[in-house]
């Protein structure tokens, strides 16, 4: 379901003193251990938990190198 290395559009429910809202962010899954996430910057998610909205993978972009090798193939 995840990929390490690739960069997900995560969104899970926060509470705050306002009380709860949708947070959204976009970050790399750096490992995996079952349904925890442990994200690039150190944090952890549990995908399984109720407070785990989605995780969308965002497009890949590519590399400097791989558009040279587009480019050179569609020519």
């Amino acid at each position: 379901m995840f990929d390490e290395g690739r960069q997900y559009r995560f969104t899970i429910i926060e509470g705050t003193s306002d009380g709860w809202s949708e947070l959204t962010f976009s970050e790399v899954v750096s490992a995996i251990d079952g349904p925890l996430l442990k994200l690039a910057d150190g944090t952890v998610i549990n995908s399984h938990s109720s407070l785990f909205v989605s995780a969308k993978p965002e497009p890949a972009l590519l590399s400097d190198s791989a558009l040279h090798d587009v480019e050179s193939a569609s020519a």
